[in-house]
């Protein structure tokens, strides 16, 4: 089983409980894990992780190698990705608004369930979304993850699984 990192395992401990010059245990216990590919995230999450110009986006410059972010752009994948878009457009069940969330192409959730969809029994995504399944305002990451038959698990839930301690 490998794990695919969703932006906000990095984001969220960043801006509140763990910034990378204060948590450095938890930053360094993330950089090892990267280093045994043991986790991996793709380039839009790169994307958003640097896009923010700030100690996060240095940490993840400085610190996860270039292979550490899988390319997203097969064609297995990119076919998944229209299939995805297609169910999100045609539910009845979310407001407009909420699918125009989900579907902007510059935020990674999207891509992170088509990619793991492809091969759900080698992939978990790891992510700090709280699954909404029975709210209309928003197409949460979890809940698309059960769509496809993807297992979605918190960043501490990871950790447990994998015995890792920081």
């Amino acid at each position: 089983m490998m794990y695919l990192i969703d932006s906000n395992c990095f984001i969220e401990p960043h801006r509140s409980f763990c910034p990378t010059d204060v948590g450095i245990s938890f930053w360094n216990k993330l950089r090892d894990l990267a280093l045994s590919r043991v986790i991996r995230s793709l380039d839009k999450v790169k994307n958003e992780l640097i896009g923010n110009n700030d100690a996060l986006a240095d940490w993840i410059i400085a610190n996860l190698n270039r292979d550490f972010f899988i390319r997203f752009d097969n064609p297995e994948t990119i076919g998944r990705l229209s299939e995805i878009s297609n169910w999100a457009s045609a539910s009845k069940f979310y407001t407009d608004k909420a699918k125009r969330k989900f579907l902007k192409l510059d935020k990674a959730d999207i891509y992170l369930v088509a990619f793991a969809s492809i091969a759900p029994e080698q992939w978990t995504i790891v992510s700090q979304e709280i699954p909404a399944p029975s709210q209309p305002g928003e197409i949460k990451l979890p809940d698309v993850c059960n769509k496809y038959n993807v297992r979605c698990i918190f960043l501490k839930d990871m950790f447990r699984e994998m015995h890792e301690t920081f």
